[in-house]
């Protein structure tokens, strides 16, 4: 007699560190050597691959987040707003010791710039570590072109995982040894316009899109306030961005993430999954640090709206 195969453990699996945000606002001017500035506003809240976790929970999908937490300050900071959020700590790495991560955020509407200190980085999962938590789909934050890296996707999307990543702040871009084998191997990229453009040497997001879509079925580049363009087998997508009050734009892309697997794992069409991506990513910033990160009614609701108001153009 045949074993009926497994449930998938998580939905999604996220590899990614936290970060504890320090985020300064309604500055009067960029920071400068020299100048003593005063913010008149501050929060402070965890951050990073948190709040990716964090968004696809709000959107009611099981979230399995891979990230190291140490006997610190910031560590237990995270993890109190991790419990209190009902984040599932089921691939969680403990360390017997420190492990900051602390960045200090200086905000305006339409972008932002980070300070930031990391003890050490966390490890990648193996693929044996993915193949234990049975997601359907592996999000990867921050890109890496070491073999470890390539092995994990390769070993994953064997064992039917689809693998989404994404780049930051990167020192190398697409001619280093190494890019175009782990690019090849994803299923989805999801770069920002800067990051699309610095990692190709494009002039423009389009410009790089048409770099990015020789190597990736599925290419996404979040462009703010103008919404997303995207290849996906072949075909070109834009979707624009809904008008909401800009209060911070700390954790859009984070939420912009979370809403297009959300499309994906519900069985929308790509242009769909699109647009819920882009109004999650717009919803996440009428608040500071992704306050408002948006739950399943939220989305939905506004997809709704939208819609009444197309039909009544």
């Amino acid at each position: 007699m045949t074993e009926p195969a497994p449930a998938n453990r998580y939905d999604v699996m996220v590899v990614g560190e936290y970060y504890y945000d320090l985020i300064f606002t309604d500055l009067p001017t960029l920071p400068r050597l020299g100048t003593d500035i005063w913010a008149r506003s501050f929060d402070d809240l965890p951050g990073a691959s948190y709040t990716t976790a964090l968004a696809l929970t709000r959107l009611g999908l099981k979230a399995g987040w891979w990230c190291g937490f140490g006997t610190d300050i910031f560590s237990r900071m995270v993890l109190d707003e991790v419990r209190r959020e009902g984040i599932d700590e089921g691939l969680f790495q403990w360390h017997d010791g420190p492990l900051r991560r602390v960045s200090a955020a200086f905000s305006f509407q339409q972008d932002r710039g980070f300070i930031s200190y990391v003890d050490e980085h966390d490890r990648d999962p193996t693929a044996e570590d993915v193949e234990v938590a049975q997601p359907l789909v592996l999000m990867l934050q921050g890109f890496s072109r070491s073999a470890e890296r390539l092995s994990l996707i390769r070993g994953a999307r064997r064992n039917g995982v689809l693998v989404c990543g994404e780049c930051q702040h990167l020192d190398f871009g697409i001619e280093a040894e190494g890019v175009v084998d782990v690019l090849q191997a994803l299923d989805m990229f999801v770069p920002n316009e800067s990051e699309a453009i610095q990692f190709t040497g494009a002039t423009d997001a389009e410009t790089a899109l048409g770099v990015l879509e020789r190597h990736v079925p599925t290419v996404v580049i979040k462009c703010g306030a103008n919404g997303a363009i995207a290849s996906h087998e072949g075909r070109r997508y834009a979707v624009p961005a809904p008008k909401v009050e800009v209060v911070d734009t700390t954790g859009a892309g984070d939420s912009f993430n979370a809403g297009l697997i959300y499309g994906v794992l519900r069985g929308a069409p790509f242009e769909e999954a699109l647009r819920y991506a882009v109004i999650c990513g717009s919803l996440s910033t009428t608040d500071y640090g992704g306050r408002a990160l948006p739950r399943e009614a939220d989305l939905l609701a506004r997809v709704s709206q939208d819609g009444k108001e197309k039909r009544a153009r």
